[in-house]
């Protein structure tokens, strides 16, 4: 008996969010959901007006093929806190093709944006492009963290992805600020060498846009943060009212604590 096989068909999802302050809150009145992307209503605190929205991805992960589109728009005076509810998984890729991840902000004027991060874990054999843009206009403000981890590490799987390519491009008004491009092949990168992870395996991000950060002390918080046993964290002024911290730690845990602390830090800060 001949059994047929049937093609996978992959996953396209969409997700566009459109924000805007109505009645002294911030409401989602525009949503559109695909597949396996999904949003939550908003939620609050108390009498805070910032709009809190949970980012699902209900198929478990990306397979070989699989896109995510992401767009999300601020009209003026919004507040808005963005959650990814679980990691993203990349799934070995069994036909070559690439997972592929866009995701597109706009943040108009006197808006607020937090992202916060969880992690990326692409698996053995995953292919992964991610490629974010974000235009914020002039005095807005947005905080963006991203975490990349080497693989399922409690599996032995560490930088055995066939690649992985994430960049970031954030704009202040129309002029390009940030611009941040990682590329991992791990068949032909020596990752353990100076200048490069060395013995890091995750690396993280966080991104601040404030006109504010002038008045950030940046030196107390390099010094406050909580480095050491293989955790490794630096923070510098950009032009533009921007700023950057990385991170690079051997343990995913440790890393993720101590970049939340930071991350709520700058949150307060700016």
């Amino acid at each position: 008996m001949t059994v047929s096989k049937v093609a996978r068909i992959n996953h396209h999802g969409k997700l566009d969010l459109v924000f805007e302050p109505r009645r002294g809150f911030t409401r989602m009145p525009n949503v559109f959901q695909q597949p396996p992307l999904k949003a939550s209503r908003e939620l609050y605190e108390g009498k805070n007006p910032m709009a809190t929205v949970y980012v699902m991805e209900s198929s478990g992960g990306m397979v070989a093929g699989d896109r995510n589109d992401i767009s999300i728009r601020l009209k003026p005076g919004s507040d808005v806190r963005m959650i990814q509810q679980s990691a993203l998984k990349i799934y070995r890729s069994h036909t070559g093709e690439t997972c592929v991840q866009s995701i597109d902000v706009q943040v108009e004027e006197d808006s607020r944006l937090e992202w916060m991060p969880e992690v990326i874990i692409p698996f053995a054999d995953a292919k992964f492009q991610m490629d974010t843009t974000i235009r914020v206009a002039k005095g807005s403000k947005l905080l963006w963290g991203e975490i990349l981890a080497p693989g399922r590490e409690k599996r032995g799987e560490v930088f055995d992805f066939t690649s992985l390519k994430s960049t970031m491009k954030i704009a202040v008004d129309g002029e390009l600020v940030a611009f941040d491009a990682i590329h991992f092949t791990p068949d032909t990168m020596h990752y353990a060498q100076l200048g490069m992870l060395e013995e890091a395996l995750y690396i993280g991000s966080i991104w601040l846009v404030s006109e504010t950060s002038s008045e950030i002390d940046l030196r107390n918080i390099q010094e406050s943060m909580q480095v050491g046993n293989g955790l490794r964290a630096g923070i510098t002024r950009l032009s533009s009212h921007a700023v950057h911290c990385r991170f690079l730690g051997v343990d995913q845990w440790q890393l993720q604590q101590e970049m939340k602390r930071v991350f709520t830090e700058l949150a307060v800060r700016m």
